[in-house]
């Protein structure tokens, strides 16, 4: 019976530290395993704020959880770096531009040919003495700003005009400029940086054929 008892206290001595010991570490594995996977789901919730916010092109690496950004838009750093901060589970945030600041990115190869179809296909033109997007100009624009948002590194150009029409030229001019700003504002609207948009009135100095075609604001890269 002795020798039963003194068995049977062995055994536990040697396997209680065990039963204890391994939930224990296999907790701890528990709790480190899940890393990766939290830099992982940091990563595609930055990517997904910044693709939403029309900068699909920035690359996100991810340690742990701290994010560095490249190949950020010029002009764009301080937003990139502001979105990603915003994004559950950060804790730090650097960036870095693709190009040197103040320095346009250049268009990717096709794009004005791309971007030109789609205004051709429905020009943006407005009434007599309006500066007012609607209709099928404002449905143009808006295809404009998706496809803007889902070419990041793509900047734009509006020139608005002024049919040329007796009036003072004066008048053309702040009318040409209102209608590239109703645009620009149109664009922002649908995710677009400000800063990739560019807007400026020419008056009546460059007519089309007919004052309704003159009404207008023409989109290119640039």
């Amino acid at each position: 019976m002795g020798s039963h008892a003194a068995r049977s206290g062995r055994f536990l001595s040697v396997w209680l530290p065990a039963v204890v010991l391994v939930p224990a570490v296999l907790a701890g594995v528990a709790l480190l395993w899940p890393g990766p996977r939290i830099g992982e789901d940091v990563g595609s919730r930055a990517s997904a704020a910044l693709t939403a916010a029309g900068l699909a092109g920035v690359r996100v690496a991810v340690s742990g959880r701290d994010v560095a950004l490249t190949e950020v838009p010029s002009g764009a750093v301080d937003r990139a770096r502001e979105i990603v901060a915003g994004v559950a589970g950060v804790r730090s945030v650097e960036a870095a531009p693709g190009v040197p600041d103040g320095l346009p990115a250049p268009a990717p190869p096709g794009a004005a040919a791309e971007l030109a179809a789609l205004v051709a296909a429905a020009p943006v033109t407005f009434a007599a003495d309006s500066a007012v997007l609607d209709g099928a100009a404002a449905e143009t624009v808006a295809g404009v700003g998706r496809w803007l948002v889902a070419h990041p590194d793509v900047r734009v150009r509006l020139t608005g005009h002024a049919a040329d029409t007796p009036g003072p030229a004066e008048v053309a001019l702040a009318l040409s400029q209102q209608r590239a700003q109703a645009v620009a504002e149109a664009l922002r609207a649908n995710g677009v940086d400000p800063s990739r948009v560019s807007a400026r009135g020419v008056g009546d100095a460059d007519p089309l054929p007919t004052p309704a075609a003159s009404r207008r604001v023409e989109i290119g890269v640039g």
